[in-house]
């Protein structure tokens, strides 16, 4: 069914791509097209894209269908900023197409990106999810995610929006 791919620099653009169209569609009810438009413009940048998949700390997963790309998954492997009490990476992003909503393409990526963290000795996993995002929230409670307290602000165009922080340890 989808074979999922860890990647390096030479994706960049599948990347990108991914970021545009995953982004705009999971939050086009949510935010202004000009909001969504300028935090794209702003964060998912060829320089961005090569910058992420080129840090050693970073795990760049995508997920692909004969060869077309249907979401990714993003792992960093540094410390959570709440105090969890084991080594922790962040499950900075993981996105599908809408088209693949429900058809358990995002726990094929979760549990993928389960394992590299796993395989890189930490105990936790942890994340920022946006406060209005409940559809993300929701996915990560059923998977037992707990929350820790509160997130970054957030800022997509001109929207400032608080987050929390979430973690599940193994």
């Amino acid at each position: 069914m989808f074979e999922l791919q860890i990647v390096g620099t030479e994706y960049s653009d599948q990347l990108v791509k991914l970021w545009v169209d995953t982004f705009k569609q999971a939050y086009k009810d949510v935010h202004s097209p000009e909001d969504i438009a300028a935090y794209c413009a702003a964060n998912f940048t060829a320089e961005s894209a090569s910058d992420e998949l080129s840090s050693p700390q970073t795990v760049c997963c995508i997920a692909s269908i004969e060869n077309d790309p249907r979401g990714f998954y993003l792992v960093k492997h540094h410390g959570c900023p709440i105090p969890v009490d084991a080594d922790a990476s962040e499950l900075k992003q993981i996105y599908v197409l809408a088209s693949e909503y429900g058809n358990g393409l995002g726990r094929s990526l979760y549990k993928h990106a389960i394992e590299s963290i796993r395989a890189a000795g930490c105990g936790c996993v942890w994340l920022s999810v946006a406060d209005i995002n409940y559809r993300a929230q929701a996915f990560y409670k059923k998977l037992g995610f707990d929350q820790l307290g509160p997130g970054p602000m957030l800022e997509v165009g001109s929207e400032r929006l608080t987050s929390s922080i979430m973690a599940y340890r193994f």
